[in-house]
């Protein structure tokens, strides 16, 4: 997963024909974070959908100690996130499942059908 802020405010979480680590993508969103400023989440990735390569036990842990140590500075500084499903259905559960993390870690969740959708709503959520 590579983290594009060549929009910023935008953030796209892109798949990336070179694979980057769990920590590359753990030390870019640490730098998105330090700018201090918010952003808005944005990717075409649902969670739980296969991987060409499976994470490692040890990769979950690390993201779930990151997003543990970073829990209070992503709900001041993320937005939310916006899922672009591109027609996919997306089943009730993995709904669900987005929407609870969305809950314990603080951030707003919208599933829209393009990229275009994507940015209405990102705008919106950028919105006081």
């Amino acid at each position: 997963m590579q983290v594009d802020d060549t929009q910023f405010p935008l953030v796209f979480l892109r798949e990336h024909e070179q694979e980057h680590t769990s920590q590359q993508t753990q030390d870019q969103l640490e730098a998105l974070l330090n700018r201090g400023q918010r952003f808005v989440l944005l990717t075409e990735r649902l969670g739980g959908e296969d991987r060409n390569q499976e994470e490692s036990h040890e990769d979950r842990k690390q993201r779930a100690l990151f997003f543990k140590h970073n829990k209070q500075r992503l709900k001041d500084l993320c937005a939310g996130m916006v899922v672009i499903t591109q027609g996919r259905a997306i089943p009730a559960a993995a709904r669900l499942a987005q929407h609870t993390l969305g809950r314990v870690l603080g951030l707003r969740f919208a599933f829209v059908f393009d990229e275009g959708e994507a940015r209405v709503e990102a705008s919106r959520f950028l919105t006081p």
